[in-house]
């Protein structure tokens, strides 16, 4: 009888568990520097749960290579700096060499823990691999990815406006380009 009302219990709670929307592609690369950072192709699997009531929605992204090593992100959607990092022309934008000014931006940070292999397997940005990522997909198609060593930081100056510190060109660690497969 207690087994049957565990089962219940678990049938119960996958019905009540929000929705995961999950969807795959294989990007190519575009370009000669990106073939021979990362090869050929890559898998891109996105997936995004609703969050409770009043909160931003978990939006996540694998990079997997064609030999099984794996780097996973989540959206940075949730503080404002995350949003001002993303804004059409602003800080991510910049640091992608994005010239047009109205180019909006997606910023992900590395999810810490979720990474399929052990140390020394990242693909992008050497063998600790990237603090974050931005990504952008222009109207011609091609996708890039700007892998970045730390995190875009802010500050509040002394009139109180918020601006982003000058980021080092050092620290992003790859520039790629992709079609869609």
């Amino acid at each position: 009888m207690r087994r049957s009302f565990l089962a219940l219990g678990f049938i119960l709670a996958a019905c009540a568990s929000p929705p995961v929307a999950v969807t795959s592609s294989t990007l190519v690369a575009a370009d000669a520097a990106t073939s021979l950072a990362v090869g050929e192709r890559i898998m891109v699997q996105q997936s995004s749960r609703e969050a409770g009531e009043g909160q931003d929605p978990v939006n996540n992204m694998t990079l997997r290579h064609s030999d099984g090593r794996a780097l996973a992100f989540q959206e940075a959607n949730h503080t404002p700096n995350d949003i001002m990092a993303q804004a059409a022309g602003g800080p991510l934008a910049q640091l992608m060499g994005l010239q047009q000014g109205n180019e909006v931006t997606t910023l992900y940070y590395a999810a810490s823990g979720e990474r399929s292999q052990p140390a020394g397997a990242p693909f992008i940005c050497g063998p600790q691999g990237p603090a974050a990522i931005g990504k952008f997909e222009g109207p011609d198609g091609i996708i890039q990815i700007v892998g970045l060593r730390e995190a875009i930081q802010f500050e509040t100056l002394q009139d109180g406006r918020v601006e982003a510190i000058p980021y080092s060109p050092d620290h992003v660690c790859a520039r790629l380009r992709f079609r869609r497969d």
